[in-house]
Parts: C-alpha cells; sequence; structure tokens
C-alpha cells in the first residue's frame, strides 16, 4: 500500500493539476457545476445529444475521483462521471447526464473551472460535492480521444476573464442575466431587447464574447462607470444625447485645427458644437462624454507627425546630342514597384506644348549622372542653371522657381499706366505621397518658359513656354528624370587676323563670320527623399 501510495503522488506530481472535488449548486436561476483543483488545467467543454449529456475535458490534470460515477439528481444534472484514459495520464474527463439539453457558459476562475447550466430553476438547490456524494458505478480507464495538443490555461493580456459560450434559441434576456451573474458586472437591458440568440463561443475574453452575441442580436451596448446599458443603438444614442454636456478643449500638437474641425463636427449630436481658438491651436467641443470618448479616440488617431520629404531638383541644360550619354532609363518601367507591377507603356515621341518632346525616365541615384555632366560642363555641352532643395510635408505640394521677373508698362481700362508682371524660366511644382512601403508617389507640374527679347523692347513680349504633368512613382532616394524641353540656340563666332578685322570698312576682308544652330536639351532631376528622425 505504501508503494502504491508513493506511486499515486509521483504521478500527481508527473501530471500537474489534481481535481480533487466537483461541486455542483445554484446561481440565481442557474445550475452551477465547479470543477475544483490544486493548480491549473486546460478545460474544454461541449455538449453532446441522445441523451443530452454535458462533457469537460480536462487536459493536464489527474484525479482521484477518476473512474467513478456519482448520483446527483439536482439542478438539472442526473449524474456525474469521471474517467481517466490509459494512454493519457495527464487527462480526465468528466461527464454529466442531464435531464434534458441546456444552454451553458464556462469561466476558469484561478484554478477552478466554472460551468453554468441555464436551467431557469425556480427554486434553489442543495448543495452537492462529490467528495461527499453517492458513488453509484465504478469505471475502467478508457482509451483518449484524439485531442489537439494544449497549453496553459487561456488568460488575456487585459486582464478579462476567458469564458465559453453554448446557447440554443436562447433568451437574449437570460443570456445576459447569466453574463452579469458570472461576470459580475451590472448590466441594465432597455425595454426593446427581447428575442432570442444562438451561439457558441469557446475560450473567448467575455468582454469580446459580449459583443459579439449582442450584435448578433442586433443590439448594441454602453459603458458607464459601474454599468453597462445594452439596447438598440438609436435608443442608445437618444439617450447620450439626454445627458448633460460639457466642454473640452483639445490641444493639438501636429494636426491642422481647422482641417480638424470640419472632422469633428461630422461627430457631433444634435446638441454638440464646436469651434476653433488658432491661438493655442485647439479645437473646443461643448458634447456628452460618450461622443467626447469618440473625439478623443479620433484626435489620438489623427494628431501625429506628418512625413516630410526633401525634395531636391537640378535643371541642367546640355547638348542634346550629349543627353543620350547620361544612362538614363527613358521608359516608364523603372518606375515599377512591389505595387505597380507589370509592363507599363508610352508614346516613344508624345508631344508636348511648345517645342520638343517630353520623356520621363528614373536612375537609382543622382550620384551616377553628377560626374558626367560636371565632365560635360568642363568641355562647354552642359550647365547647371540651378540645383534648389524643398521640404514637401507628405501630400502637401511644394513650388520651386527658378528663372527670373521682369515688369511691361501697360495701360489698364481706364487709361491708367500699370506694370504687368511677367515670369519666365523654370518652374516645379510637386506634390509627395508616401506609401506604407516607403515607397513616393509625386504629382509633378512641370513647366519652362523662355522670354523672346525683341518683342519685350517692343512692349508685346512673347513668352514661349513648354508645360508638363506627371503622376510617378519611386522609391525612397531614386531620382526621376524629366527631358525633351529640347530648343535651338544658335551662336554666332567670328575669326580673323587680329587688328585688321577689326578695322571699319575694310575690315570684313579679314575677318570671318560663321553661325551655327544646335540643339540644347533642359532636364530636370528630381530627387524625394524620406526625412527621417
Amino acid at each position: 500500500m505504501k508503494y502504491v501510495t508513493i506511486f499515486a503522488l509521483l504521478l500527481s506530481l508527473a501530471v500537474g493539476a489534481s481535481i480533487d472535488d466537483l461541486i455542483v449548486g445554484s446561481e440565481g436561476a442557474n445550475t452551477k457545476l465547479t470543477i475544483k483543483s490544486d493548480a491549473p488545467f486546460t478545460a474544454n467543454a461541449f455538449a453532446l445529444k441522445d441523451p443530452a449529456r454535458i462533457v469537460v475535458d480536462c487536459s493536464g490534470a489527474s484525479s482521484p475521483l477518476a473512474g467513478k460515477t456519482y448520483a446527483v439528481n439536482s439542478g438539472g444534472i442526473v449524474e456525474l462521471s469521471v474517467t481517466n484514459f490509459s494512454d493519457r495520464l495527464d487527462m480526465i474527463r468528466i461527464v454529466g447526464k442531464l435531464d434534458k439539453e441546456y444552454s451553458y457558459l464556462s469561466l476558469t476562475e484561478e484554478n477552478n473551472f466554472v460551468l453554468t447550466l441555464l436551467t431557469n430553476l425556480v427554486a434553489p438547490i442543495s448543495g452537492w460535492q462529490a467528495s461527499t456524494g453517492q458513488v453509484i458505478a465504478s469505471n475502467q480507464a478508457e482509451n483518449a480521444p484524439p485531442v489537439a495538443s494544449m497549453g496553459k490555461s487561456p488568460t488575456t493580456t487585459t486582464g478579462w476573464p476567458i469564458i465559453s459560450f453554448d446557447f440554443e434559441n436562447a433568451d437574449i434576456l437570460t443570456v445576459l442575466r447569466a453574463v452579469s451573474e458570472y461576470v459580475g458586472v451590472n448590466i441594465v437591458a432597455g425595454k426593446d431587447v427581447k428575442g432570442t440568440v444562438t451561439v457558441r463561443l469557446h475560450n473567448m475574453p467575455w468582454h469580446q464574447a459580449l459583443e459579439i452575441i449582442l450584435k448578433a442580436a442586433g443590439f448594441a451596448y454602453r459603458e458607464d462607470p459601474g454599468v453597462i446599458r445594452v439596447d438598440l443603438a438609436d435608443n442608445l444614442d437618444k439617450q447620450d444625447y439626454d445627458l448633460p454636456v460639457t466642454s473640452k478643449v483639445y490641444k493639438l500638437e501636429f494636426a491642422n485645427p481647422t482641417e480638424m474641425l470640419n472632422k469633428i463636427q461630422a461627430m457631433l449630436s444634435p446638441k454638440g458644437k464646436a469651434n476653433v481658438d488658432e491661438r493655442t491651436n485647439s479645437v473646443v467641443v461643448t458634447e456628452v462624454d460618450p461622443v467626447h470618448d469618440k473625439i478623443t479616440q479620433l484626435v489620438k488617431l489623427l494628431d501625429t507627425p506628418t512625413p516630410q520629404v526633401e525634395i531636391m531638383a537640378k535643371v541642367v541644360d546640355v547638348d542634346a546630342s550629349a543627353s543620350q550619354g547620361l544612362g538614363v532609363n527613358w521608359t516608364l518601367k523603372g518606375l515599377e514597384s512591389r505595387i505597380v507591377r507589370g509592363d507599363v507603356t508610352m508614346n516613344a515621341n508624345p508631344s508636348i506644348l511648345g517645342y520638343g518632346v517630353f520623356n520621363i525616365g528614373t536612375i537609382p541615384s543622382l550620384g551616377q549622372v553628377v560626374a558626367t555632366i560636371k565632365l560635360l560642363e568642363e568641355n562647354g555641352k552642359a550647365q547647371t542653371i540651378s540645383a534648389p532643395r524643398v521640404s514637401a510635408v507628405d501630400n502637401k505640394r511644394a513650388s520651386i522657381l527658378g528663372g527670373q521677373k521682369f515688369g511691361i508698362p501697360t495701360r489698364d481700362l481706364s487709361g491708367n499706366t500699370v506694370i504687368q508682371i511677367y515670369t519666365v524660366g523654370t518652374k516645379l511644382e510637386v506634390t509627395p505621397h508616401i506609401n506604407s512601403l516607403e515607397e513616393i508617389t509625386m504629382e509633378i507640374h512641370a513647366e519652362v518658359s523662355e522670354l523672346d527679347r525683341a518683342s519685350a523692347l517692343a512692349g508685346r513680349p512673347i513668352i514661349t513656354t513648354s508645360e508638363a504633368d506627371s503622376k510617378v512613382l519611386v522609391k525612397d532616394g531614386n531620382t526621376v528624370v524629366i527631358g525633351g524641353f529640347i530648343r535651338k540656340k544658335e551662336t554666332k563666332s567670328v575669326r580673323g587676323i587680329p587688328i585688321l578685322k577689326s578695322i571699319p570698312i575694310i575690315g570684313a576682308l579679314f575677318r570671318e563670320t560663321t553661325s551655327s544652330i544646335e540643339d540644347r536639351e533642359l532636364l530636370i532631376f528630381i530627387t524625394p527623399t524620406i526625412i527621417r528622425g
């Protein structure tokens, strides 16, 4: 006998928890079955039909009650049997034979597993315990059923208890009452809360389970201090609107208060109002507390730092024949990413207002062509006109202008002299959009204009303009190249015998004047870089 006791003790230590007792009692109008244990274990409850039974498989546990069947005959439970398995020493099955089918819910309380049958008792029942109950049969060990590997009893990071539900055409009020008693929360149901619900949920936080049940039944809830109100959504809104209003100041760190005001006003109740205080960059809202809670969540979500993009532009005037050697990929295939896939085609020679053709390309880094541009500049075949930098907030337009403004005197309708201002040069407007993959979509408007000097002196300025609009997707730090702004440039050169070629009239005999026309191309390099830190 001594060795048997030692073996039983070692077996209990090996498998973990020990189920010492089964307790049946009443909880309100329902029957409560408590499986008592000295350590945590994993329980899985399910119902069987024909005949009606409730089964609880306890994994990671042993029990001195194994192999026994008890007569209960109380609270809808006819008998309880405890079975162990010969090939699973760490598993116990508890089967409750019922007088009819019941919906149930379950909960883990410390080391114990509690199962509540929704029996709608007329009167409380007397308590029953297996440790003092009558054994009516002894069972042999069975082979364990196939079960999935289970770990420790379920818990949540929120601290909410884990429960299981199995309701079939159960009255919604009965379910709410059972949850209230089971979890220990106050629940108030409105007069329109009625109907039945069928649901089976296993090992879920009670708060989430309650929300799922109410949604399935077409109801909503509000959490007030110490109580949960359940009703139709419209009724809850009306109840919220009847609450007293309070004023709160939402101070914004990053968002524009005027833009935030439009979003807040869409959430206001009929009695709410909101105003902007530009001095403190705040929005003042007068509302009921439930709407304030929603506005607080909205502000927390939207009042965040907006990403910024540094846009570096470089405008280079280069010999058209030399631009072909810069290694630029003049197709849109270089703009593909993990979002935009497939072959993208474009017109080989798209037309553009003014002169020349318009092309777009990409290069991984501007540094790849900087050395070539410097070499062309040394040979007189290229000239860097401007290289501005500007920072832009995500989804906000940035403008870059490199050129000159000049005024031409004109007369208005009244005959007064006014100065009309004209702008010529290179103008860029870029709107960056940063996606979740840290790639940048740029909406680009490029404009190149040139003034005809002779017409300006005559008071009728003629400005030749070329414009291009494009939307491209590039990786962070890559460079977009816009080219095709081609124009004709006439160059005159004079050579001859020094001194003699400068003599009036006869000097023409000692000098030669030549003129050449070459194609010049304006290349615009745009490099967006996401600003971090």
